[in-house]
């Protein structure tokens, strides 16, 4: 029985949130069933996207802490979001890219007239997006299914809903489906993965249900690596405040990917320049040099306050239910990634 047949009555509904229990109860990874019911609208919306050409045939790399987790099998939690990245140059209504490139980071006014241009284009891009993603979401016959842009993001953030069956109190995921894309970065190089639900994991389920299966374009892991690592710095040196909430979760995810990568994964100096070059044209943040991090100076561990503030959402994360196991604490994570910071900054220096 294909597993959103479930959701067109309410006496079906009661049956998948039964399944979903029971999932729950063997689920080798520890997940609750709210947690598996939304990875199943994860996994289902990525198919959309990328099987039935949703994005326009746009090159677009899924990546993020869902791709970390479901792709690389870096990490040990939930992850929730969609973080897609368009090709900035599908956007840039050119056909030479070199050039696009060459007078789009010619100087600071030409940096922010495109970043004020591709920000139009994108949110432009994502109202036709959304009206053929509703479209097809509309073919389920599904009550409460829908997406929808969020007010005064740019186009940057659509909300996917769905009706729930499984719930649980406090806990730390949202109760939508964020899809957060972003036109101002790169969308290659991308490698193709296969994507399954968690609920694929348990036999008695998986046996008796169609459950979905995505093939995804996934951001390459060395472009991965620093991009994570770049948010750190950029977190950590900026001057403007940060939003704490639900940020513990990219310090988490380096220490993993420095884990669990094969070793060295930092040492692309491609991905590195590249990354560094995209991220100062197009995201230059006040405070912040990614460019110092070519000299050997990444920073990773935050000081004072902001080390208290993510810290406390680290915790409520872990009583959240986001991880696998019970993950290690956040002073061992730090204490680690303090170590892979001087590592890091003395092979980049050596480059030199």
């Amino acid at each position: 029985m294909d597993i959103f047949d479930y959701y067109r009555t309410e006496a079906k509904r009661a049956e998948l949130k039964l399944i979903l229990d029971y999932a729950a109860q063997n689920s080798a990874r520890g997940l609750a069933a709210n947690f598996l019911e939304k990875d199943i609208w994860v996994t289902e919306i990525l198919r959309l996207l990328y099987e039935e050409d949703l994005l326009d045939s746009h090159d677009v790399a899924f990546k993020g802490g869902t791709a970390l987790s479901k792709c690389y099998s870096t990490i040990e939690r939930f992850s929730e979001d969609i973080d897609l990245s368009i090709h900035w140059a599908d956007l840039a209504e050119s056909d030479d890219e070199a050039a696009a490139w060459t007078q789009t980071t010619r100087n600071p006014s030409q940096q922010r007239k495109f970043r004020r241009e591709q920000r139009e284009r994108l949110e432009g891009w994502t109202n036709e997006f959304v009206q053929r993603l509703n479209s097809r979401l509309s073919d389920y016959g599904i009550e409460g299914l829908s997406a929808e842009i969020e007010e005064d993001s740019g186009g940057e953030k659509i909300d996917v809903h769905f009706p729930h069956v499984a719930f649980q109190d406090d806990s730390y995921q949202l109760e939508h489906i964020l899809l957060e894309f972003g036109g101002r970065n790169r969308g290659r190089p991308t490698v193709s993965k296969p994507v399954t639900t968690y609920l694929s994991e348990i036999d008695a389920v998986a046996g008796s249900h169609t459950l979905p299966i995505a093939t995804v374009e996934a951001y390459h892991p060395d472009y991965i690596i620093w991009e994570k690592l770049t948010a750190l710095h950029q977190f950590c040196t900026q001057e403007n405040p940060l939003d704490t909430v639900r940020l513990s979760r990219h310090w988490y995810d380096v220490d993993c990917i420095l884990k669990n990568l094969y070793e060295g994964s930092y040492q692309n100096m491609e991905a590195l320049q590249d990354v560094v070059a995209m991220k100062s044209a197009r995201w230059a943040t006040r405070g912040v040099s990614f460019e110092a991090i070519l000299s050997g100076k990444l920073v990773l561990i935050p000081t004072g306050r902001l080390l208290e503030d993510i810290k406390k959402d680290y915790d409520q994360s872990v009583s959240g239910g986001m991880f696998f196991s019970a993950p290690d604490s956040f002073a061992g994570i730090i204490e680690r990634l303090a170590e892979q910071q001087d590592l890091i900054n003395r092979f980049l220096n050596e480059r030199r």
